[in-house]
């Protein structure tokens, strides 16, 4: 099970595929990243706050309670607002995959985000907005199912 102090690891590794897609490149299958590069615009970095106070908690309270919503504790805004985060520039993606190891989840996640491209879809349009400068990833799995939590935030 992931959560408590396993899930630095597979944090930073979603991390690196979001700055993938981010910056120009495309995760692959193999959680490779193809033609990095391009894009100018800055790869997002950890905000431990965020992941320690925000991102982490939901995504346990998620996986526990066997729920996928954005609402299940509030709004995203709410979360962040209750951590001391109080910007209105913040956005949230989130992903439930079933039956797969963390770091599988982690490629799934990624890979279907940057597959809304074509569309700019929500999750895509998040990811790419150079306004967020930082992220709170929090990753939890319990009773087979993997919680992701992204939060986008510029103060």
């Amino acid at each position: 099970s992931v959560g408590g102090g396993s899930w630095a690891a597979v944090e930073s590794f979603y991390l690196t595929l979001m700055n993938c897609t981010r910056t120009g490149g495309w995760v692959q299958s193999d959680g490779s990243c193809s033609s990095p590069g391009g894009r100018d615009v800055a790869p997002l970095w950890i905000d431990q706050g965020i992941s320690d106070d925000v991102t982490r908690p939901y995504a346990r309270l998620m996986a526990e309670r066997d729920e996928c919503s954005h609402f299940a504790d509030g709004t995203p805004g709410d979360r962040l607002a209750r951590a001391g985060y109080h910007s209105y520039i913040w956005a949230e993606n989130m992903s439930c995959p079933q039956s797969m190891s963390p770091d599988a989840a982690m490629i799934y996640t990624q890979q279907y985000f940057q597959n809304e491209k074509s569309y700019n879809g929500g999750h895509y349009v998040n990811l790419m907005n150079p306004l967020y400068d930082r992220v709170g990833i929090g990753v939890w799995v319990a009773n087979g199912l993997t919680e992701v939590v992204i939060d986008f935030y510029h103060p």
